[in-house]
């Protein structure tokens, strides 16, 4: 058997890492940040703690990792061409991708609304989430400006506020939330 390329290695180690980004999701989501150990996590990937710690300095930067990976796919959705001259299309590609990532992501989510309810641990990730976030609050307040609403900071709020709760009503009840027709609702707020 030859020895391994560099390409090799690089590949196993991407395998391990999304691995351990996987199994610390799914933890993370069923147990909670703090109740969930690096042990816990390096057990349930079948790689020694030690070897953990050559992936991710600390659970926090696992934490992080796993935060940023999922908001960033989040704000992937919006693609705006022009920021002046922002489309409505182009907010409701935004909330499809969403809505789609919601129905096939969920274990992401129920991770991003518990951890956004224990201030120590979104500490960790405050600058991050602002400067995702305000990609994503500047393009709807600027939309809203454009369309001529007389207060387009709280039509923002307001729609990022029906974002969260139809997430968390989603998250409790899968299978009879009617997420079709919710989009329907938020689409005629545009």
């Amino acid at each position: 058997m030859s020895p391994r390329t560099k390409e090799q290695f690089e590949a196993i180690r991407n395998e391990k890492e999304k691995l351990i980004l996987e199994v610390a999701l799914s933890l993370f989501a069923k147990n909670g940040f703090e109740s969930t150990s690096v042990s816990m996590i390096a057990k349930k990937a079948g790689i020694s703690k030690g070897l953990m710690y050559s992936y991710f300095k600390s659970k926090e930067d696992l934490l992080k990792e796993i935060i940023l990976n999922g908001l960033n796919r989040f704000i992937d959705f919006l693609k705006i061409e022009d920021p002046n001259n922002i489309q409505k299309q182009e907010l409701i590609n935004f909330i499809d991708g969403n809505f789609s990532l919601l129905k096939s992501n969920s274990d992401f989510y129920k991770l991003y609304f518990s951890l956004s309810l224990q201030p120590k641990v979104l500490a960790v990730l405050e600058a991050e989430i602002a400067t995702l976030f305000g990609k994503f609050f500047s393009a709807f307040n600027n939309y809203f400006e454009k369309k001529g609403d007389k207060n387009p900071y709280v039509k923002t709020r307001y729609l990022l506020a029906i974002f969260d709760g139809v997430g968390l009503h989603y998250l409790v009840d899968t299978k009879n939330y009617p997420l079709d027709e919710t989009r329907d609702i938020i689409v005629d707020l545009l």
